[in-house]
This record gives structure tokens, sequence and C-alpha cells, in this order.
């Protein structure tokens, strides 16, 4: 059964390492907690997708991160969500996961995260839009 309130709006980030991918495991505390998934979150009143996925990576992975190409969008009806999905730099910095957002992060090869257990649905949508 879909959603009938308002659509949520978010913005996930792919970081590739070589042939692996960023993924993170959310904070037990958030929506979604101790699931695994691309690091992102809420397009917050007045951001486009590209300004929240750069504030994201900042509040999440302390790190400026540039949005360097939009891979497209995933609507998860039952959710309410529609999810923008951007190609990401992050310059080579170092990532330290903010504990209040992250509980954990791996950099994972695109079968390994298709075998993770306990991941959001987004993840193979994701792993389709980069033709991996």
């Amino acid at each position: 059964m879909a959603t009938t309130g308002p659509i949520k709006r978010g913005a996930i980030g792919v970081l590739h390492n070589g042939l692996k991918l960023l993924l993170i495991r959310r904070a037990k505390h958030l929506v979604f907690g101790h699931t695994w998934c691309f690091p992102g979150g809420h397009i917050e009143k007045g951001e486009t997708s590209h300004d929240a996925i750069r504030r994201e990576f900042q509040e999440e992975l302390s790190v400026t991160a540039t949005p360097i190409e939009r891979l497209g969008a995933i609507q998860l009806a039952q959710q309410g969500y529609v999810l923008v999905v951007w190609r990401m730099d992050h310059h080579e910095q170092p990532l330290i996961a903010n504990p209040q957002e992250i509980a954990e992060m791996q950099w994972l090869m695109p079968s390994e995260v298709r075998s993770l257990k306990n991941s959001l649905p987004s993840n193979e949508r994701v792993l389709a839009m980069l033709g991996v």
C-alpha cells in the first residue's frame, strides 16, 4: 500500500575506491537503524539534492564531497520517498564516521553489497544505476 502523505525527498551519494563502494550501517536510534545503505539523507526545505548530499557527507563523514554526476532517482512509494542518487568525489580526504549517524562503514565490492544482511532495498537500485 502506498503512502498517502507528502513525498519525502532524499539524496544518496556513491563513493568509489577502485572497484569498491562505500556503505554505511546507520546508527541504531535512526529511522531504518542498523541497516546498510549508501551515505545520504533528507533534502531540507530550500535545498537542492546537490546541496543536501554535500551537507550530508559533511555531517556523516566529516568530508567536503563534490557531487560529480547525477545517476538518477529512486521512487520508494511504500515508504513515501524519492531519492536522488549522485556519484561523489571526496578528494582523498580521510572519512570520519559521525557516531550519531553511522554505526559502521565499509568499502565493499558490489557482490558483497548484494550479500549484506539487513540492507535497504534502494541499494540494489543504486547498483543497477552503476551498471554493476
